[in-house]
């Protein structure tokens, strides 16, 4: 197990867990946890150790599935975290070539603009149901009652309201009825 080749390499070169510590950049009871199997390290920390005790990763990570298993969905939250982020970018860059688009047939011909509105505000609702879920996704619910109504955005600077608080909740929907209401209007405007 990892904390045990960790200990046993630690005692070998005569380092106390504060010695260690000290090198590796984290605090005593870090290396405690590590030793007692509470927690592991990332693996640029891992990697450190490594250098630090000159032992070989696989020395380290030996028979230690369960480390195996964290580094393994470490990796995959970065994966989803990454596609999230790219997803993001092209719906937010599609987003402002509509709106550069909308703007150009408008000061081409003012007689489109009613269907404009209607093409503009149609593909609005998907946008921001895909938020609401790409928000529940990145941000998973917490156990405590207690979340904040504004966290920070996944992409760019600022807040953006909490899609798992109850408040929250109802200010997506009533963000997204505004759209749809907005889009009947404007269908029915047109008779």
């Amino acid at each position: 197990m990892f904390g045990d080749h960790l200990k046993k390499r630690r005692q070998q070169l005569g380092l106390t867990q504060q010695e260690l510590a000290d090198k590796l950049f984290v605090s005593r009871q870090t290396i405690s946890n590590w030793e007692n199997g509470k927690n592991y390290p990332d693996i640029p920390t891992l990697i450190s150790v490594s250098d630090h005790l000159s032992l070989s990763l696989d020395s380290l990570l030996k028979e230690d599935k369960e480390y195996i298993e964290k580094v393994g969905s470490d990796y995959q939250l970065i994966n989803k975290e990454k596609k999230l982020s790219q997803l993001l970018i092209y719906l937010t860059l599609l987003f402002f070539f509509l709106i550069l688009l909308s703007i150009l047939v408008l000061t081409i011909n003012k007689h489109f603009e009613p269907y404009l509105s209607i093409i503009l505000l149609s593909l609005c609702i998907p946008f921001v149901i895909l938020s609401y879920f790409v928000l529940r996704e990145f941000y998973p619910k917490k156990t405590t009652n207690n979340s904040p109504l504004f966290i920070p955005k996944i992409y760019g600077f600022g807040l953006t309201v909490n899609p798992h608080h109850p408040l929250g909740k109802f200010i997506w929907g009533f963000v997204l009825l505004t759209i749809i209401f907005a889009l009947f209007q404007t269908i029915f405007s047109l008779k």
